[in-house]
């Protein structure tokens, strides 16, 4: 049932390595290397912070946390969803000279993608971690962070499975994903507090990616672990066993056709 999975677990040393010559490729020829990977979502943050708690004095404590370690935190978490859910939706369009020229296993390919966004998004974890270790008192709910970046490993792992062979035969589709990551982005509660939607919460909430971000924002701020929402968390492990049952038939039934049409 879930043979694409079983691939991607088969060949994880490759999947790992890819990964890593992707970060390697991706900041060739630049001075600061790697880095350039922790400047721009830096200094997005930067910017979101001026506009909301600065600009518009929007931005007060959420729940007694700090509005700029709040955002920082669900920031963290949005950049590894969206740059997951992105890249992974173009694997095979993206790699279609591998998939043409050579013989390749290309079922890897979203995973290939996946594990990129999440090696910098480790980086990025860590170096907000040690700020925040100099304002907020460490706690071990940190160490559910190892929880929630599982969980959205598997999300975006099957969110990859359905979306990449519908991006590989449609370019329209790609569009429509970007047209709906700016609108995640906005409906997700990463700027604005999820309280704020009044009785909308509960339809904010069926958002999965809402999920891992509050997960990160409960284990580093307010030290909630994830057992004390069951029923949401069971609802979470709903959708992705249906997004990994809907994307082994997609990748199964439409291997063929994008094949043909790259």
């Amino acid at each position: 049932m879930f043979d694409i999975y079983k691939e991607m677990w088969q060949r994880r040393k490759m999947v790992h390595a890819l990964s890593l010559h992707e970060i390697k490729r991706e900041y060739a020829g630049t001075v600061l290397g790697s880095i350039w990977g922790l400047v721009n979502p830096l200094m997005r943050i930067a910017v979101y912070w001026f506009v909301f708690q600065i600009g518009s004095r929007a931005g007060k404590p959420v729940d007694g946390a700090p509005y700029i370690a709040w955002l920082a935190i669900g920031m963290v978490s949005w950049f590894f969803m969206n740059d997951g859910f992105r890249l992974s939706s173009r694997a095979f369009r993206g790699k279609r000279h591998i998939i043409k020229n050579t013989p390749f296993p290309i079922a890897i390919l979203p995973a290939v993608q996946i594990m990129y966004s999440f090696y910098t998004h480790i980086i990025l974890l860590v170096v907000i971690l040690a700020v925040m270790a100099f304002s907020i008192d460490p706690s071990w709910f940190w160490l559910q962070v190892v929880y929630y970046d599982f969980a959205g490993l598997m999300l975006l792992l099957g969110l990859g499975a359905v979306t990449a062979p519908l991006v590989a035969i449609s370019k329209d589709f790609g569009r429509f994903l970007d047209t709906v990551l700016i609108f995640l982005f906005w409906m997700t509660p990463i700027l604005w507090n999820v309280d704020n939607a009044g009785r909308f919460d509960k339809i904010v909430k069926l958002n999965p990616f809402h999920y891992v971000v509050q997960g990160y924002r409960d284990s580093i701020l307010f030290k909630s672990g994830f057992w004390e929402h069951p029923v949401y968390t069971l609802y979470f492990w709903i959708v992705v066993l249906i997004l990994f049952a809907l994307g082994n038939y997609m990748y199964k039934r439409m291997k063929p056709i994008f094949l043909d049409i790259m």
